[in-house]
C-alpha cells in the first residue's frame, strides 16, 4: 500500500487490469477467460486517485500498473468496501510473480494442455 500511495503522491496515473482466472470468475469456461486475457490491456480501468480503488468490482483481483511502467508486482482487490494490496506467488513454486512474467508464461504455455495451464493465475 505504501508503494501505491507513493505513486499517487508522485502524480502517477494507474491502470487496474483484472486477472482473468477461474478464481476471479468461477464457472466461466477457460476458453472465454483465455480470450479475455488476450485483450487484457483493453480491459484496463483508469485509477486516477486513491478513491477510485473503492469503485473496483468487489471480489475481483487485478494488477495495478503505474503509467510508464512495463511491469508490476502489485495486485489489488476490493472486499467489504476496503482495498487490499497483495503480492502474488506461483502456487506451484512459491516464486514471486509479476504481470509480465505471467503473460510470458502464458505465451510459452500456448499449445500446452489447456486444462492444466490456461487461466492458472494466482489471485
Amino acid at each position: 500500500m505504501q508503494r501505491v500511495q507513493q505513486w499517487f503522491a508522485q502524480g502517477r496515473r494507474l491502470a487496474w487490469l483484472p486477472i482473468f482466472s477461474q478464481v476471479n470468475f468461477p464457472g466461466v469456461p477457460v476458453e472465454i477467460l483465455e480470450w479475455a486475457d488476450r485483450g487484457l490491456f483493453q480491459s484496463a480501468w483508469p485509477i486516477l486517485e486513491f478513491e477510485d480503488l473503492g469503485r473496483l468490482p468487489p471480489g475481483i483481483t487485478g494488477w495495478l500498473l503505474p503509467e510508464g511502467d512495463e511491469d508490476t508486482d502489485i495486485v489489488v482487490g476490493l472486499w467489504d468496501g476496503a482495498a487490499h494490496f497483495l503480492g502474488v506467488k506461483d502456487r506451484r513454486t512459491g516464486e514471486p510473480q509479476t504481470l509480465m512474467l505471467n503473460r510470458k508464461r502464458d505465451l510459452e504455455a500456448q499449445g500446452a494442455d489447456p486444462g492444466t495451464e490456461a487461466g492458472d493465475y494466482p489471485g
